[in-house]
């Protein structure tokens, strides 16, 4: 959860009701200090050794850090201790009243102090910690994006392999499509050329009626009653013969 921005101005002097802007914040105070107060706060023998740091920077530290007390709630006294058995932090007096019997107990301010050396191996195993998990997700992304270059790549090959696919596909149905066509054109040509043939005896049946007809004509106009008795014989079987010639084509 979010931590509220620290006020404007200066704690100790609103007690004394001025207004004067804060420039530093006191962690173990927990209170803002304007420049003069910072300076008074820094030869006072209560408050010399703490560590104080600008507005600003303290506004940049994330919100769990600006979450920690430096005040203990049930003594009113500064957490000054660090107790392994329990893992919390302690004043003097829960020293007194909890830890007795505590073998691992830390004065904060020596592990911590950077003359000695204690602070950055305090923050060294986390410095670590996260430089490996920061190694490991990098490790991670790199090798994700390995693999989306290696399913392009595939899919790339594959599109390819449909492409080249639908080709012999597309060149096996031309081929097809071509016999097929020839063998329906050579079909029709061969059809059409025996209709042909079929019109044509048909059309010289119809030249051998007209014919017989003609001839009718003329034994109905210029023939003797003889003649015309006889050709009246004759002229039936020549039609006969030409009615079955046409049953023939039309079988």
């Amino acid at each position: 959860m979010a931590t509220k921005e620290i006020a404007t101005f200066c704690d100790i002097c609103l007690i004394r009701d001025l207004n004067k802007l804060a420039e530093e914040f006191c962690p173990q105070c927990e209170e803002v200090l304007c420049g003069d107060c910072r300076n008074h706060h820094k030869i006072s023998k209560s408050s010399k050794s703490h560590q104080t740091i600008s507005i600003g920077k303290y506004n940049k530290l994330p919100s769990f850090i600006k979450q920690i007390k430096h005040t203990c709630e049930e003594h009113d006294c500064s957490l000054e201790f660090y107790c392994k058995s329990h893992d919390s932090l302690c004043c003097k007096l829960c020293l007194i009243s909890g830890h007795k019997e505590c073998k691992e107990t830390i004065f904060i301010e020596d592990f911590l102090t950077p003359s000695l050396g204690h602070q950055s191996a305090a923050l060294a195993n986390v410095e670590k910690v996260l430089k490996d998990l920061g190694d490991n997700i990098s490790f991670a992304i790199k090798d994700r994006n390995r693999n989306m270059k290696e399913l392009r790549e595939q899919k790339r090959v594959i599109v390819e392999k449909i492409k080249e696919k639908r080709q012999e596909i597309n060149t096996v149905l031309d081929n097809l499509e071509g016999v097929l066509l020839d063998e329906v054109s050579e079909i029709e040509n061969e059809y059409c050329q025996k209709i042909d043939e079929v019109i044509a005896k048909l059309k010289d049946e119809i030249k051998k009626v007209d014919e017989i007809k003609g001839d009718v004509d003329s034994v109905k106009l210029f023939g003797s009653n003889l003649q015309i008795f006889m050709g009246n014989k004759g002229i039936p079987r020549k039609s006969l013969k030409q009615r079955k010639k046409h049953s023939n084509f039309e079988q």
